[in-house]
């Protein structure tokens, strides 16, 4: 059935009559701002018949446009340029720009851009809809939901403390046309080098399964991890490694800005005219806004070396293959691998600056003991070291000396059960990742599975088996206890890297 259509004076009547459209502020700045009562008028009125499909360039396109600069205003953002939010371009169409400067003088000048298209198809035609053409076609998700998400979140950072970063906020136009609006914004910026990162909404409100896909986390450092802290919810976080070019962030991706795109996934209702409000999940919507809130505040303010610096190795990657970059030894020695057994443990070679030389290991010391255990092979050693506490005692037998010498060592990175391997996920560079889980080992008898990304020890105590491990599974942090079995001598094979030429740990 074709809908009748309306004037634009009338739009525009409706929208500034239309109860609830503006956005109330919150007494405190949190993201807990972010409400189903809030989100609901916003993609109501979106989604609403009143503006046509919000094809770009036409009288509903235009009265969005107009609706978007009068909710940033009534934000108390300022527009980029001029008193005007909206910026004309091509065939009538009109991107939306605000900013919200940052507070620390040394870092304003950089930018994090945050964007959301608002165009959507019209009524539809064989080549932008999947049919039955010459219907409205509303596009509550695609995009009233990254939108309405987008205008919560900037209210949100816009009453609370002052960001490190400036913030652009951007509502694009013409994205259904091929990305047009982000594309005239970035070539009609006199340079790129303020914006260090860009944040995408585009279809997020088919939240399902509490299951959010997040594109874009291995385009700069620390960006899973960011995620998984900002997820303070059980939502389910699939971090796909993919690059996609049919939204926004291929724009900024193509021109070595990191990026992040959250996306609830595709559905039937996709470019037709069914894809109707009554189908969001207003709710799923929240709380993408709300992770996305922490998420960006933390971006923002991100002074670590190397942050939001773009990775070119992101355009090769794929989440099939699992990091091997095998960690350093926490100790820092190697022996020789021609060791057979029967024979002691001599220390052959010292890495400069490593856990060993800064105690005073020395070339030619025969290892005795770790802590209170002796050292009967290399397999009992190197299954020793992994389960040491950080500060532990090595016991060492010198030519010169009759007994053995005690030397306290502080090992790196934590201790791990025996039976797993892990691996260094360069983007990750604080966290590793476990390649593999030996099965009926210890480490699968705590609950640990391949692809965990290992953070720490969150409850470290004298006996192994009671320290509790915190991992990130599927982006949501949990902890995992220890194995029942009664504490014994770790097993002979729990070195991580079997197959390693020169032994060194």
């Amino acid at each position: 059935m074709v809908r009748a259509k309306l004037g634009l004076s009338a739009v525009l009547g409706m929208l500034w009559g239309f109860p609830g459209a503006s956005l109330c502020h919150a007494e405190e700045p949190s993201p807990a701002s972010i409400t189903v009562s809030e989100i609901q008028p916003i993609v109501d009125f979106l989604a609403s018949d009143t503006l046509q499909g919000r094809d770009a360039g036409t009288e509903g396109g235009l009265a969005t446009a107009a609706y978007l600069a009068h909710e940033l205003k009534n934000l108390g953002l300022q527009p980029q340029t001029g008193d005007d939010f909206r910026q004309p371009f091509g065939q009538g169409f009109q991107n939306v720009i605000a900013v919200l400067p940052g507070g620390d003088p040394q870092l304003t000048d950089e930018w994090i851009v945050l964007g959301a298209h608002f165009d959507h198809v019209g009524f539809g035609n064989r080549t932008n809809s999947q049919g039955p053409f010459g219907q409205i076609h509303n596009g509550a998700d695609d995009n009233a939901s990254g939108v309405s998400c987008l205008l919560e979140i900037a209210e949100a950072l816009r009453l609370g403390a002052p960001l490190s970063r400036t913030v652009v906020i951007a509502f694009w136009d013409a994205e259904e046309k091929g990305l047009l609006g982000s594309e005239h914004w970035l070539k009609s910026q006199p340079t790129l080098a303020p914006i260090k990162f860009y944040v995408n909404f585009d279809m997020v409100g088919r939240l399902k399964d509490d299951r959010l896909t997040v594109f874009g986390v291995r385009t700069a450092l620390r960006l899973r991890s960011q995620m998984i802290h900002a997820n303070q919810s059980d939502m389910h976080l699939d971090f796909d490694w993919s690059q996609r070019d049919d939204s926004d962030q291929h724009s900024f991706y193509q021109r070595h800005i990191p990026y992040l795109m959250p996306f609830t996934g595709l559905h039937y209702d996709y470019h037709r005219p069914s894809d109707d409000v009554e189908k969001l999940n207003v709710e799923g919507i929240c709380r993408v806004g709300r992770v996305m809130t922490r998420c960006i505040t933390e971006l923002a303010n991100d002074q670590r070396p190397g942050a939001l610096q773009f990775r070119g190795e992101s355009r090769r990657e794929v989440v099939a293959a699992l990091p091997q970059n095998i960690p350093p030894g926490r100790l820092g020695v190697s022996w020789s691998p021609n060791w057979r057994p029967g024979m002691p443990l001599i220390v052959t070679l010292i890495e400069s600056n490593s856990p060993a030389a800064m105690a005073g290991l020395q070339p030619g010391d025969e290892i005795v003991r770790v802590n209170s255990t002796a050292v009967r092979d290399t397999q009992d050693f190197m299954a020793l070291l992994r389960s040491a506490p950080c500060e532990s005692t090595l016991f060492v037998r010198r030519a010169a000396e009759g007994s053995p010498a005690e030397l306290t060592i502080q090992l790196r990175g934590c201790p791990l059960p025996d039976g797993m391997s892990i691996a260094l996920d360069p983007p990750e560079p604080e966290t590793s990742i476990l390649t593999r889980v030996q099965p009926q080992s210890e480490a699968a008898a705590a609950g640990f599975l391949p692809g965990d990304h290992l953070l720490g020890v969150v409850e470290p105590t004298p006996r192994f088996r009671q320290r509790r491990w915190q991992v990130e599974r599927a982006g949501r942090i949990r902890l995992i206890p220890p194995s029942p079995e009664t504490e014994a001598t770790p097993t002979a094979n729990g070195s991580g890297n079997p197959n390693s030429p020169e032994p060194s740990r």
